[in-house]
């Protein structure tokens, strides 16, 4: 999807091109002096083989009663977020890119441990989107886990559950333009497969424990199923798509971006009191404004080269941990 980038000044242009050229120079470096990133392709089936198989056998552990549920929700979690970046290097065919079939068995794959998503064959073309329209209010995928609302409860739960707030919208109100149309239609669709199974667990699991501490008798059997379920496969993608969507939904600017100017369109999000959350999002805030400037590196090459990049994009006007951003409603000018 192309990006119109007509409207840059000559300046950003120039800041632009030495950010990009700078992370494709140490992204060579980093190939050169480890051969073992030339072999991408099986670097990205064995980030998808350690998601896959961390996220079961924590599950596994907890069914056999060697994990308690907190540290089970938490592991899995963590090894959920391995599978996120591992489906975002497959969106934007960074592993097998002649092999589409491969490609797309492996996105179902990650599906199947991060079921409170949306459809990741759908997401190929939002996010796609979000790369055109960064900052824009076409921007979908961003304006759909609450990037550029305003703070309060609203927004808060939303970032713990996107879906739910945005089906009762669905259904409740009429569409007020275009793009306000094109966004229900596309949360529809790409809420088909395994996301609707995933609400219905969650909020079954958490309307059936409510009933039983008010002392109404409900099934045991159901209740328990619904424990399992939630501890070893919907619970840990709760808590992982929270952390993710605090962190992308404000290190993200949106509402007041020019169109196409990458400097605008991210900030730098890494203060040391946001481990607790970009532990469950692979260190996200941190790395992904490198991934705007230069999307053809996998994840962990962004990890590798973050401490030599971060110099380059604040010397060129890249923001670094911009709380005002909760304030401004994720604007990136003051009001």
């Amino acid at each position: 999807m192309p990006v119109d980038t007509r409207g840059l000044s000559a300046d950003d242009r120039a800041r632009t091109k030495v950010i990009t050229a700078a992370i494709r120079r140490r992204s060579q470096e980093l190939r050169r002096d480890h051969p073992v990133l030339r072999h991408q392709d099986a670097l990205g089936l064995a980030a998808f083989g350690v998601a896959v198989a961390g996220f079961v056998g924590s599950g596994a552990l907890y069914l056999t009663g060697v994990l308690p549920w907190y540290v089970t929700v938490l592991l899995s979690a963590a090894f959920a977020a391995v599978g996120h970046e591992v489906e975002h290097d497959l969106i934007h065919a960074l592993y097998f890119r002649r092999r589409k079939a491969v490609r797309y068995a492996l996105l179902l794959g990650v599906w199947a441990i991060r079921p409170y998503t949306i459809n990741p064959v759908y997401r190929i073309r939002l996010h796609l989107r979000h790369h055109a329209y960064s900052g824009l209010p076409d921007d979908i995928e961003e304006v759909s886990i609450t990037n550029g609302k305003p703070w309060g409860p609203v927004r808060l739960y939303s970032l713990l559950d996107p879906y739910v707030p945005a089906l009762i919208r669905i259904v409740t109100t009429r569409p007020q333009d275009d793009e306000d149309a094109l966004w229900r239609r596309t949360i529809l669709k790409a809420s088909i497969g395994l996301t609707p199974v995933a609400i219905t667990i969650w909020y079954g699991f958490l309307a059936l424990h409510v009933a039983s501490w008010a002392g109404a008798a409900v099934p045991a059997g159901l209740l328990h199923t619904l424990t399992v379920l939630t501890v070893v496969w919907v619970g840990p993608n709760v808590w992982r798509g929270f952390c993710l969507h605090f962190i992308s939904s404000n290190m993200h600017y949106q509402g007041d971006v020019e169109q196409g100017n990458v400097l605008q369109q991210t900030q730098v999000f890494n203060r040391w009191y946001l481990v607790p959350f970009q532990v469950f999002c692979l260190n996200f805030g941190s790395t992904h404004p490198i991934h705007h400037f230069y999307v053809a590196d996998p994840f962990y090459v962004r990890q590798l080269m973050e401490r030599d990049i971060h110099p380059v994009l604040a010397a060129n006007g890249v923001r670094f941990n911009d709380m005002g951003t909760f304030a401004r409603a994720n604007r990136y000018h003051s009001a």
